[in-house]
């Protein structure tokens, strides 16, 4: 989701710091396009895509943006009901749009005859003469019509868009740190980005911003490079920063396949280095000595300017977002000519969700019109899309989107598109469009796939398996997700991880795999904690955990995660943290507080226009309502759902049939309560989950518990959807039997004992185990067994290779022969993720210290949270691997001792080269205090590190062990001067207060602080401008 960290953001002791680590970096992107609703509604999956703004017709164009239709270059008059038809026709075109979905566009104030419907079809195939051999607006008898645009139009279409695919392609990674000065942190991520800025206007090159790639870059050469390699670039630049004597040392190796380029820069200042490098590198890549338009680049521009640039694209690189646009509003007022400035402006007012950004947009578009800037004007759609997706305006999101892929489909280059298709299929998702969704995905697979972009690929096949889960098919979506975490920890896509994380602890939840979920969403929460991600990630995150803990018991651990994230008042969102708080209160037994948050989250979802986060907090919402004897509300929300078409499908319909019961029960109607959990039981798109739940009240005495349920046993694996074994499917949610594709008729008792069958695959099943199990021991013969095993095999005789038959052991009983196979790829660019092999991490180990002395008793459990926190973020920054609880726990349950050495050797001992961390949290006040032991093969390091965010204890204890490693002996070269750009900064803001310009002043000052907070003579001079 497109959310700002500056009106978006956790409280104090998560965001508001300054760090001075790159590998802090993890881009909102990938959030913003994978905080898609864990759940949306499951409607049927299609592959007809909503059509473009502009439609080539034969003799004819039809241009949805402007609202007209072309004939030979006249515009054509049609009226507006007639054109209301036309246009719900294109944009949904390639399916059936029903006679109801057009009389309703047809007159949206009212009712329309069948006839009115038919006189606008006439004038709208009139207008776009729909008069040839093929008809392009085909009538479908009883059911409607449908768009057929013939195929050489698509394809003429298609041709259109392709990218310049011969322009040379580039990125350019964060440089490596070795000046050891601290006054340099922000030129890792800065002078890259500053640097790719300045070859960005050249049109010769396509430049990759990896500043967008989501990953916590490591230090290692190789390791970098593969990463970067994975974005599908032709070259790829990788860069370190040293001292020579008094000067700065710029190495940079260019890489394209297997050849090598080394070029080496020297200057006085980092902002020095920034144009010569721009120079070498479009020599080296495009072979002349002469600049391209460089009258349009960086030249002419003072190294303030160029450095001050810099820090504002360091800002962005480590999401602080809104320091970041006052940096970029400083520059604005300092040297209002820097090439491409609106543009960045516009990018982090639209992140930031400022105002300003629609006044800035305006002044772009008109110069890009003005000077016939498609590829200018297309970047600037992309940032209106990412604006209205930010303020909750998902229509309008789309509608730029799709705007910016038009324009950009014969100027911008591939991997800009494919992220443009990837953007707009997310808010599609969340629209509920999803018959447009598939499209958009085949068409940025096959961008992603062709440049052999792994990050894109990692995007495309995320929604895909969300998409999977849309349709029906859990099982594949958990199956993808599994494959997808890997990637994404192959990758170091943190933010990735975090997400596909989020998407697995959902399905799982929903699935009634809570001991699964529990695993996946505590990688999810910890992860999203230590990267500080934003606001919408971490909201979305705590609702699928506290609603897990609910389930599960577990109030305490839930308001421990809520300590850790805002109050759902103080912030804005769609309603997550409202949920989440909602679970925690009903963890808790406090059952009107609950229906009080779930009414604020409705609230939020509804005024947000977030469709699809509606149809999953609807049986919740509902049930709080009925516990807290609010029956008429419940009633309401009931009644609202059924009125509205996009809670209509199957699957929310299903769920919603367990707070109804729950209504009929406290209304005393047993009768309807019978009825409407026997219907939950048998219905084939109810959630495991909510099945179960009604399977409880229907075992509960006369009345409803106000008491949450409790968890029925760990899960096994009878509780999989789906089982596939030779040609047979046997999906369990919809109790059906597929014999090579086809669905065979097969009634509930022959399908329960085939499932046994399955299940016990590996041994004979005897007649009495199997009279035991399906029949319950009720009165059966083994003629009833014999008829069942005939039936299933009427149905396996079916299948043209017979892979599969239950074979009779007289005397024994039973045996199904066939093998469960492995699933192969369930998409042909999964072979792409395939070929990144993992990079060799040192273990990381974290044993808690609950009594001040390291054992095997575990931690408390309100800390169990805040220490998989500092576990993950130490792991990220320090480049470890973290080991699970399970490995931990079976290495200290095998020590001789309690103490931290001997402990340490055990783990050692099973796996070498680990970091082991003996932690202890107490909390002073609004403080957390650690005590810590870290045992690594470098050393031992112990003391107590204070702080109000695990996050930050985490990272504190990262560069206590990057200085361990490094030892103290280390010599560092002279120091090159590092604050003159501060002291620049400080005298302008000083001749502005001179001149009375206050605001100037503290404008000025605000960005000097945002790069070093510790600034005394920046802060005693803001005081003292304060207080005039």
């Amino acid at each position: 989701m497109f959310m700002a960290p500056q009106c978006r953001q956790a409280p104090g002791r998560i965001h508001d710091r300054v760090v001075t680590d790159d590998r802090r970096k993890d881009n909102d992107t990938f959030a913003q396009q994978f905080s898609v609703l864990r759940l949306l509604p499951k409607t049927r999956s299609a592959t007809d895509a909503m059509s473009e703004l502009l439609i080539t017709l034969p003799g004819g164009s039809l241009d949805l943006l402007r609202g007209h239709v072309l004939r030979d270059g006249e515009p054509v008059k049609i009226e507006p009901r007639a054109w209301r038809v036309l246009e719900k026709l294109a944009r949904l075109r390639h399916r059936v749009v029903t006679k109801e979905e057009l009389l309703a566009a047809l007159r949206p104030e009212g009712t329309a005859t069948e006839d009115a419907l038919r006189q606008a079809v006439r004038v709208a195939r009139r207008a776009i003469g729909d008069d040839g051999p093929q008809p392009i607006i085909r009538s479908i008898p009883r059911v409607g019509y449908i768009f057929d645009l013939p195929s050489a139009q698509g394809a003429a279409h298609a041709a259109a868009g392709m990218p310049r695919e011969l322009v040379p392609s580039l990125i350019i990674g964060p440089l490596r740190d070795h000046t050891g000065q601290p006054g340099l942190h922000w030129a890792a991520n800065g002078l890259a980005a500053c640097i790719a800025h300045g070859l960005s206007m050249d049109g010769r090159l396509h430049v990759q911003d990896a500043q967008s790639l989501p990953t916590s870059w490591p230090q290692e050469h190789l390791r970098m490079l593969q990463l970067l390699r994975a974005a599908g670039a032709r070259h790829a630049v990788l860069g370190s920063l040293s001292l020579a004597g008094s000067e700065l040392a710029l190495d940079l190796q260019i890489h394209d396949h297997d050849r090598k380029t080394v070029i080496a820069i020297r200057a006085a200042t980092p902002a020095g280095l920034v144009l010569p490098a721009i120079k070498t590198l479009q020599q080296t890549l495009l072979g002349d000595d002469k600049p391209h338009d460089s009258t349009h680049g960086l030249h002419g521009h003072s190294l303030q300017s160029i450095e001050l640039f810099a820090r504002a694209k360091h800002c962005v690189a480590i999401n602080r977002h809104a320091a970041a646009l006052r940096a970029l509003d400083l520059l604005r007022r300092l040297d209002p000519g820097f090439p491409r400035l609106e543009l960045e402006l516009l990018r982090a007012q639209a992140l930031c969700g400022s105002d300003d950004a629609l006044v800035t947009a305006a002044r772009l578009l008109d110069a890009a019109r003005r000077d016939r800037a498609e590829g200018l004007e297309a970047q600037a759609r992309q940032c209106m899309g990412t604006l209205h997706h930010v303020k909750g305006q998902l229509r309008e999101a789309a509608q730029s989107f799709q705007q910016a892929l038009m324009l950009g489909r014969g100027c911008m280059p591939p991997h800009w598109q494919g992220q443009t298709l990837t953007l707009l299929a997310s808010v599609e998702c969340r629209l509920g469009e999803l018959h447009s969704v598939a499209a958009r995905l085949d068409e940025a697979q096959a961008i992603f796939t062709r440049i052999g972009s792994h990050w894109g690929l990692l995007t495309v096949l995320w929604l895909r398996a969300i998409m999977s889960s849309l349709s029906g098919h859990a099982e594949q979506s958990i199956r993808w997700n599994r494959k997808l975490v890997k990637v994404a920890r192959r990758l170091h896509a943190n933010t990735a991880l975090a997400s596909v994380c989020l998407n697995l602890a959902g399905e799982l939840v929903y699935a009634d795999r809570l001991e699964e979920a529990r695993e996946c969403a505590e990688e999810a929460t910890a992860t999203a904690l230590a990267i500080e991600a934003d606001l919408s990630l971490l909201s979305t995150v705590a609702n699928i955990h506290c609603l897990l803990h609910r389930l599960q018991d577990r109030p305490d651990a839930a308001a421990e995660l809520l300590s850790l994230l805002p109050q759902p008042a103080a912030v804005q969102d769609d309603g997550f943290i409202w949920q989440a708080h909602g679970h925690a209160a009903m963890a808790a037994g406090r059952v009107d507080e609950a229906a009080d948050c779930f009414l604020q989250s409705a609230t939020e979802c509804r005024r947000r226009g977030n469709r699809a986060a509606e149809a999953p907090l609807l049986p919740w919402l509902v049930e709080a309502l009925v516990l807290s004897g609010r029956l008429a509300a419940a009633q309401a929300e009931l009644e609202r759902a059924e009125a509205q078409a996009h809670l209509q499908d199957e699957t929310t319909t299903a769920n919603l049939l367990y707070p109804r019961a729950l209504l009929a029960r406290r209304r005393q109607q047993e009768p309807e309560t019978r009825a409407l959990l026997a219907r939950l039981d048998t219905a084939p798109a109810a959630l495991p989950l909510f099945r179960r739940l009604g399977q409880e009240l229907s075992a509960a005495p006369g009345d409803a518990q106000r008491e949450p349920p409790k968890p029925l046993a760990p899960p096994n694996a009878e509780m999989r959807r789906q089982y596939r074994f030779a040609q047979c499917l046997l999906d369990m949610e919809r109790r059906e039997l597929w014999v090579d594709g086809r669905r065979q008729a097969i009634s509930p008792t022959p399908f329960d004992v085939l499932v046994h069958l399955y299940h016990n695959r590996h041994r004979v099943v005897t007649q009495d185990e199997l009279l035991d199990t399906v029949w319950h021991k009720a009165a059966g013969s083994p003629e009833l067994v014999a008829q069942a095993i005939a039936k299933i095999r009427q149905a396996m005789r079916r299948s043209k290779t017979h892979a599969a038959r239950i074979q009779t052991l007289y005397g024994k009983g039973y045996r199904l022969l066939a093998d469960a196979h492995a699933q192969p790829d369930d998409d042909p660019a999964a072979a792409l993720l395939s070929d990144l092999h993992p990079a060799h991490e040192r273990p990381l180990a974290v044993v808690p210290l609950p009594t001040g002395k390291p054992g095997p008793t575990g931690p408390d459990p309100d800390w169990a949270c805040p220490l998989e926190v500092i576990g993950y973020t130490l792991a990220m920054h320090a480049q470890l691997k973290r080991m699970s609880a399970a490995e931990v726990q079976a290495c200290v349950d095998g020590a001789a001792a309690a103490t931290p050495e001997v402990l340490a050797a055990a783990i050692g001992a099973r796996h070498p080269d680990t970091h082991v961390l003996f932690a202890r949290l107490v909390r002073r006040d609004d403080t957390l205090v650690l005590e810590y032991v870290l045992v690594s093969p470098a050393g031992r390091n112990e003391g107590s590190l204070q702080d109000r965010s695990p996050t930050a204890l985490g990272r504190r204890l990262a560069a206590r062990l990057v200085r361990l490693h490094a030892g103290a002996t280390q010599v560092h070269a002279p120091s090159v001067d590092e604050g003159a750009w501060t002291m620049q900064m400080l005298d302008l803001a000083s001749r502005a207060a001179e001149e009375h310009r206050g605001n100037d002043a503290l404008q000025i000052l605000d960005v000097v602080l945002d790069q070093d907070p510790d600034h005394d003579l920046a802060t005693a001079l803001k005081a003292r401008i304060g207080t005039r």
